[in-house]
């Protein structure tokens, strides 16, 4: 147990870190550059986005899920696997370039996509064993291997921004980090891949991973479909706004779900011969998440308008409704999330695929007079709308039923930080005439600072008055800190 909550502080370290500087990187950057330079490479990340998702192979969760501790035989082919798959996104980005700037009619996308097509070549060079980290939770060196792209990410495209004042900061700034990310692969792993393919294991590890690459897809359509609808109906700007709120409103909410995802499904797997022991697993992964993601969403939408006047400027307004729309939603994905890496651990990730497929119909029949309608803020209006009222009932019956656990119980433990949160909403939405007349940054930090304090001494009466065991699990985490 102590080693699973070592590693989930790892991971929570490493997607905070990693997250943290991006966001810190973002708002650098639209101090020194246009919506309009982050909606270029909001475009070129799209496409870059496309063809890795369709193109996902999931092998490398494939072999996380096998009940095996050493899967060294397999890393040869995965490795040939990965550099094809490199290859061909690359020649697919310099050959579709020209369309893609032409749908979006945005020049400048073409030699973007051109460019960035180097980091579909570089990333399948990276060494296969670092599936390790995850598969062993030696999550301090998936730490090390993601802090190194960002690092490097946030010092060439800050830096560039101050020179060039353009979206090619950015561009030099994404090729680096995967450059980075290379070399941390084979620093950080003492095992080195070969060219022993082998088409046996190829087909074996496609058997599980198929439906990793439908779900992945499907995902892409449902994540960043809506960035193709902004760009290609609104503008280019539109689109930068979009993508800046989205960042920013997802962030807090969704970064220790991601967290929890790395630890929890090499846990599940594990326990997949066991219900009992998986469905308290999976209650206090759900409590856990309730507890972090419910507060953030609220301080979220409570503070989004002091944030952005005072840390991104004025040109910067529209994205306020867009973040705080996305906290809401980012909160109940972040709960759900888990339900995924639940299905992949008993063997059935086609569960995740067609539930996404059905929100991708009811999302693709709405989005376009949505968005043409109410422009950005119908568009993730409806994403929202369509995942809070029919997505989320449904991954939560099928989760219950798939640990044979009880909605009774899933839903109590949703009450309690539910009820914390509404209080400390109720106490910001109190405090904020009071703190109108200070500079948008001082209101930021007092509602950031009240906020927290009136929801850990809420959480602390509700703690003691009722069955709620959080105080349990954060016990054993801040007990793994020690040791």
């Amino acid at each position: 147990m102590s080693q699973t909550v070592k590693s989930g502080i790892w991971a929570v370290g490493t997607n905070f870190g990693s997250r943290g500087l991006q966001v810190v990187m973002m708002i650098i950057l639209a101090r020194l550059l246009t919506p309009r330079d982050i909606g270029l490479m909001g475009i070129a990340l799209v496409t870059y986005s496309a063809l890795n998702r369709f193109s996902r192979l999931g092998i490398d969760r494939a072999l996380v899920q096998r009940p095996e501790a050493n899967v060294d035989e397999y890393l040869d082919s995965m490795w040939g696997l990965q550099m094809a798959r490199g290859a061909v996104i690359a020649a697919v980005l310099v050959v579709a370039s020209p369309l893609a700037a032409s749908f979006f009619g945005e020049p400048v996308v073409e030699p973007i996509l051109k460019a960035i097509a180097l980091s579909a070549l570089v990333a399948g060079l990276f060494n296969p064993s670092i599936v390790y980290f995850e598969k062993s939770l030696d999550l301090h060196k998936k730490f090390a291997f993601n802090m190194s792209g960002s690092v490097t990410e946030f010092v060439v495209a800050v830096s560039l921004a101050f020179v060039l004042g353009d979206v090619w900061a950015i561009v030099y700034g994404f090729i680096a980090a995967d450059v980075a990310k290379l070399v941390a692969s084979y620093a950080l792993d003492s095992r080195r891949p070969g060219f022993d393919f082998r088409l046996d294991h190829a087909r074996e590890l496609f058997g599980y991973g198929k439906w990793i690459t439908a779900t992945s897809g499907i995902s892409f359509l449902l994540v960043s479909g809506d960035d193709w609808v902004v760009g290609w109906l609104l503008s280019t700007a539109a689109l930068g706004f979009y993508q800046m709120g989205y960042r920013l409103g997802k962030t807090p909410t969704m970064e220790l779900s991601r967290s929890l995802s790395t630890v929890a499904f090499p846990v599940y797997s594990k326990l997949q011969e066991d219900s009992d022991a998986l469905a308290d697993a999976v209650s206090k992964t759900v409590r856990i998440l309730s507890f972090a993601s419910f507060p953030a969403a609220v301080g979220v939408v409570l503070t989004a308008d002091p944030f952005v006047r005072g840390f991104l400027g004025e040109q910067w307004l529209p994205v306020i409704p867009v973040m705080q729309i996305v906290a809401v939603y980012g909160a109940f994905s972040s709960l759900t999330s888990a339900f995924n890496d639940i299905w992949n651990a008993l063997g059935h990730p086609e569960y995740n695929t067609k539930i996404n497929l059905l929100r991708l119909a009811l999302t693709g029949a709405l989005i376009y007079p949505a968005t043409t309608r109410y422009g950005i803020v119908g568009t993730v209006g409806l994403i929202a709308g369509v995942f809070v009222l029919v997505i989320v009932p449904i991954k939560v019956h099928v989760a219950v039923r798939s640990v044979n656990g009880s909605h009774r119980r899933f839903l109590v433990e949703l009450a309690y930080p539910v009820l914390a949160s509404a209080v400390m909403g109720g106490a910001l939405f109190a405090l904020r005439p009071a703190l109108s007349g200070l500079p948008a940054i001082a209101e930021f930090a007092c509602l950031v600072v009240a906020g927290v304090a009136v929801y850990l001494a809420t959480v602390a009466v509700v703690e003691s008055r009722s069955t709620w065991e959080i105080r349990n699990d954060l016990e054993a985490v801040l007990g793994a800190v020690r040791s």
